[in-house]
């Protein structure tokens, strides 16, 4: 099934089915909601699909449904299993392709949650730091020794799932003992700093800086540089892309929200917005449970969105060298947090431009670029052979 012409081949709802959570992570950018038992319904579920089917049918591409929170897994076994049969008969008489994914703390695993992460989700985020003990009960207790007990039983019932890493002050100075823990476990996972904050002064405590950023992503970026282990670790690899993309002179991607947009975030209530605004409401798109899809992408709050979004690609990626390799995706949905400006009022892409710069200094450092600039593929190709397969997740791997 082709997607609609100069679209993405997908469209991403992460859905916020409940902010309630048997967390309380510092950093948490929903903590205000953490303790709200507010959820959807089967029925506000079903006419969310309802509204999706109805667009996509006639812009058809693949749905990618991402449930999310708070913890959404306190939902029940039996409510995934209802909505993945609504699934069915919303979508495919229409011949929609959709899939499940679920980012979870693995904090409520029991034999009907194994079964259900089993059956409906095709893919299984989990959400462990390793370092810092920010992720925290409503008591203050480490909540990490219960995640990696629900790592070993994910493990044994041959669940497939990656993980992700909050990038903070306190797990920054462990890049190169978290990717070694993944790795020796064959986990492919994601370095995600802090984006978003739930209130005033939450985040100085945790927040890093963009340089600081940086200085860590280059850690990593050194360490998948040095690593035959094929897994995947983002956002390098995504980096590791654009760059090959500019040097081999491919760069035709530009991302506009109108026409490219496949990340939407669904409210508990319903709520629509783009991935950097939620969740302010002068830039809510709509209602998903009672407007229609169209009617959102026509609505004052969207067309504001998408002008603040041009303006800021605009800003920060016209006069970049690697714009068109890399689309403008991150300025054009960077949260409010992410829009840093010099002194002279101008956006700064303060993450993406240095590591890309980094990463194209590496591939030239490391004799992987051809005397005409060009990537050297069958280099490439040897310094990834897949080795050997191996490693089960040990608890003793992780300091206590």
């Amino acid at each position: 099934m082709p997607p609609a012409p100069g679209g993405p081949p997908y469209a991403e709802f992460v859905v916020k089915v409940s902010k309630f959570c048997n967390l309380r992570c510092r950093y948490c950018y929903e903590f205000p909601s953490l303790g709200d038992t507010a959820a959807m319904s089967l029925d506000d579920v079903r006419m969310m699909f309802t509204t999706v089917g109805d667009y996509f049918r006639e812009h058809p591409r693949r749905l990618d449904f991402v449930w999310h929170g708070g913890e959404p897994l306190l939902m029940g076994a039996d409510f995934y299993r209802r909505v993945l049969q609504c699934q069915h008969e919303v979508f495919d008489p229409l011949e929609l392709p959709f899939t499940n994914a679920v980012q979870t703390n693995l904090t409520v695993v029991r034999p009907e949650i194994v079964s259900v992460l089993r059956d409906v989700f095709d893919e299984v985020g989990v959400s462990v730091d390793l370092f810092g003990g920010n992720r925290v009960n409503r008591f203050g207790a480490d909540a990490q020794p219960k995640v990696l007990r629900g790592m070993q039983e994910l493990v044994d019932a041959g669940i497939h799932f990656g993980c992700i890493s909050v990038l903070s002050k306190a797990t920054a100075p462990y890049v190169e003992h978290i990717y070694t823990f993944f790795e020796d476990l064959r986990l492919s996972f994601r370095f995600l700093p802090i984006y978003r904050t739930g209130y005033a002064g939450q985040l100085a405590p945790h927040e890093l800086s963009d340089s600081e950023i940086v200085a860590a992503l280059k850690v990593a970026t050194d360490r998948w540089f040095a690593s035959a282990i094929p897994i995947r670790v983002e956002p390098v690899e995504t980096y590791v892309s654009n760059v090959l993309s500019h040097v081999c002179g491919r760069g035709h991607r530009y991302y506009d929200k109108e026409h490219g947009e496949a990340v939407f975030i669904i409210d508990t209530d319903g709520g629509m917005y783009s991935n950097g605004d939620a969740y302010d409401d002068s830039l809510r798109h709509g209602n998903i449970f009672c407007d229609s899809f169209a009617d959102m992408r026509r609505s004052a709050g969207f067309a504001l969105a998408l002008a603040q979004s041009r303006a800021r690609v605009q800003d920060a990626c016209a006069d970049c060298r690697y714009f068109g390799s890399c689309s403008g995706f991150f300025m054009g949905e960077a949260t409010p947090e992410q829009r840093r400006r010099d002194r002279d009022g101008r956006l700064l892409c303060g993450v993406a431009l240095p590591v890309q710069h980094y990463i194209e200094e590496r591939l030239r450092t490391d004799g992987l670029l051809t005397a005409e600039g060009r990537v050297d593929l069958a280099e490439l190709r040897r310094r990834a052979e897949e080795p050997e397969a191996g490693g089960q997740l040990s608890l003793r791997k992780v300091p206590q």
